[in-house]
């Protein structure tokens, strides 16, 4: 069976925080896939989890677009 580690792409105290599409403590890779995607009046949250933590884009409506994390 096939199965892949996440890795931890933020910090436990950033749970819940706005980020800018291109802070640089949102990992590179997701990052890139943000700007790729994001409309300029869209938000990413960091959710952190015990899996090590999700990125989350959210359009101006507020629905959850896609969820971001790293695997290893």
């Amino acid at each position: 069976m096939f199965t892949s580690k996440l890795l931890r792409s933020g910090l436990p105290e950033w749970d819940g925080q706005q980020f800018a599409f291109d802070d640089p403590r949102v990992p590179q890779a997701i990052r890139q896939q943000v700007l790729r995607l994001a409309l300029p009046d869209w938000k990413l949250y960091f959710a952190d989890t015990e899996a090590g933590g999700e990125w989350w884009l959210f359009d101006e409506s507020e629905n959850l677009v896609e969820a971001f994390w790293l695997e290893s």
